[in-house]
């Protein structure tokens, strides 16, 4: 009979041990799921969705290092996801996606026709294929905050600009 107790009870301290880990294991499952959701009404230009999922006072920390409110309610595609309205056949593919607590990380590849201003200089219908790093973090079923990078460098290539140097003091004497 203690033989039976010690082995039930070893099983609820296992079980005790595992319990919260298969919480966190569902909140991450389902803070990847409103990740996907969001990916999703990127790729279909879906501002409804998009304005439920993201937090209209949350933080975006942008490329430049800017921090900027999200913003919205919106009510078109320009407004919520810039690069969503100038990216013409966009598709929009999640390469790796990773969580840690309330952060959900994800590295994702951009493609499409590019059709808009590029600093300053009008485009239209150029292939494109831009690769995004973001970290969302998420609660309550909605992005909070977003820090986002992404290559512009290659994403100006693509477009047809090319890197030049600043002219040097030297050269706008002559």
């Amino acid at each position: 009979m203690n033989k039976h107790l010690l082995i039930l009870a070893a099983v609820l301290l296992a079980w005790a041990g595992v319990e919260p880990l298969l919480a966190q294991a569902s909140a991450a499952d389902a803070n990847k799921a409103i990740v996907r959701r969001a990916f999703a009404a990127f790729e279909k230009g879906d501002v409804a969705t998009l304005n439920e999922l993201f937090d209209p006072e949350g933080p975006w920390h942008a490329p430049n290092g800017t921090t900027i409110r999200q913003g919205g309610p919106f009510q078109d595609l320009a407004g919520s996801c810039p690069m969503c309205a100038k990216l013409e056949e966009r598709k929009i593919v999640i390469d790796v996606m990773l969580t840690e607590g309330d952060l959900v990380s994800v590295r994702s590849t951009w493609s499409g026709l590019y059709t808009g201003t590029f600093h300053g200089v009008a485009v239209s219908r150029k292939p494109l294929t831009l690769i995004y790093a973001n970290i969302y973090r998420v609660s309550g079923g909605r992005i909070r905050e977003n820090w986002a990078t992404a290559d512009r460098l290659h994403a100006a290539e693509q477009l047809g600009f090319q890197l030049a140097p600043a002219a040097s003091p030297e050269a706008s004497k002559k």
